[in-house]
């Protein structure tokens, strides 16, 4: 799709040998770095807006279902710089199978039943340990609907699902569902390289906090999306992710950030976020250590090392969940297919804890002492 307007051409002319700079070196934030001091905090739009001016990807990682992420993306979605600067936004909440339904939707911006629409995000390949049924999620695509709507058709945001194909009408034995569950990342990544990059466009991929790192140093490969489009295409991305804080603060990370007001961006290169323990951050990454016994490989690894910046969203008493409604699986077609996929699945599934109210308040996790690295 090409986009029209000087905007556009003049940011692609100013920009193309930083690009080309940022894929070669690593990330640039904007800021004091001119002035010599450390880079500047930034809400979460102008982060992301100065960020594709050097990159043509953009990650941002997710606590799945924190509403104050999803809050900070509809200002992001909705603000009228975004479509100068993005062409796609590719998520993790989608069926690749239904990407017609997709683009009939949020592009074209044709009516779509209730019905049809909910598969879409209803039909992943971790369902039914994810439904995706909050109404988070939901929104994001109404959201997004709802920012194309005011522009013309070749200017507007398309809508990647990067789940894969999975067909659940005709999915009858567990193979058939782990052989795609375990591409999902490895999915992703090529939908990215096919779609964005060797088309010339810029995309926002929004995905779950560990599939947006980078490779550390001397460590193996996370294998998320930014970490295999990065090894694939040698594009690197500019990744960022939600800081949520883990039970008991481990290293105090989140009594440092309580100065900063919420939906700052905070940069991990020349601040203090970046030489703060992985661990102390992250959820944990067993592996087995040096005497056989589990480790948090994240241990020792520098913030700094993986993301390049964290969005600051509050703290753990001021976060909130967005929780599906129990009433939805009183639906009693859907309840006996979420049944059979959990047979599928191995059984992953307390589905009946999708009956009961959830409370909206959020819940540090939390990490066994063996697994703390402060």
């Amino acid at each position: 799709m090409t986009r029209p307007g000087v905007s556009r051409r003049r940011l692609i002319g100013a920009c193309a040998a930083g690009l080309g700079i940022a894929g070669a070196a690593g990330s640039t934030w904007p800021a004091r770095a001119a002035e010599g001091g450390p880079p500047d905090p930034l809400d979460l739009a102008g982060t992301v807006f100065e960020a594709f001016r050097r990159h043509r990807l953009v990650a941002i990682g997710e606590y799945h279902g924190l509403q104050e992420h999803h809050d900070a993306l509809v200002t992001l979605l909705t603000d009228p710089r975004f479509p100068e600067l993005a062409d796609d936004v590719v998520i993790e909440f989608g069926n690749s199978l239904h990407q017609d339904v997709a683009d009939r939707f949020v592009l074209a911006l044709q009516p779509v039943q209730n019905a049809e629409l909910r598969r879409v995000w209803r039909d992943n390949t971790n369902s039914p340990l994810a439904t995706w049924d909050e109404p988070a999620y939901e929104n994001f695509f109404r959201v997004l609907r709802a920012a194309n709507w005011r522009l013309p058709a070749g200017r507007r945001i398309r809508l990647l699902l990067a789940d894969p194909p999975i067909d659940w009408a005709n999915a009858t034995t567990p193979g058939q569902v782990t052989s795609l569950r375990n591409q999902r990342d490895a999915f992703a990544a090529s939908l990215v390289e096919r779609e964005v990059l060797s088309k010339g466009r810029r995309a926002l991929i929004c995905y779950g906090a560990s599939h947006v790192l980078h490779q550390a140093a001397g460590q193996p490969p996370p294998g998320g999306v930014v970490s295999l489009i990065e090894q694939q295409t040698g594009q690197r991305a500019f990744s960022l992710i939600a800081l949520t804080p883990l039970a008991g603060d481990p290293g105090g990370t989140f009594g440092r950030l309580a100065h900063y007001p919420p939906g700052i961006v905070i940069p991990a290169a020349g601040t203090w976020l970046g030489p703060v323990n992985s661990g102390d951050v992250l959820s944990p990454v067993i592996a087995p250590g040096p005497s056989g016994q589990p480790a948090n490989i994240n241990c020792g690894v520098p913030l700094g090392s993986v993301i390049d910046g964290g969005l600051y969203l509050g703290q753990a008493s001021d976060l909130t969940m967005s929780r599906p409604d129990p009433a939805i699986y009183l639906d009693q077609a859907y309840w006996a297919e979420l049944q059979r996929r959990n047979i599928l699945q191995g059984g992953v599934s307390d589905l009946n804890a999708l009956r009961q109210e959830q409370s909206a308040r959020f819940t540090p996790q939390a990490v066994p002492p063996s697994l703390l690295c402060s």
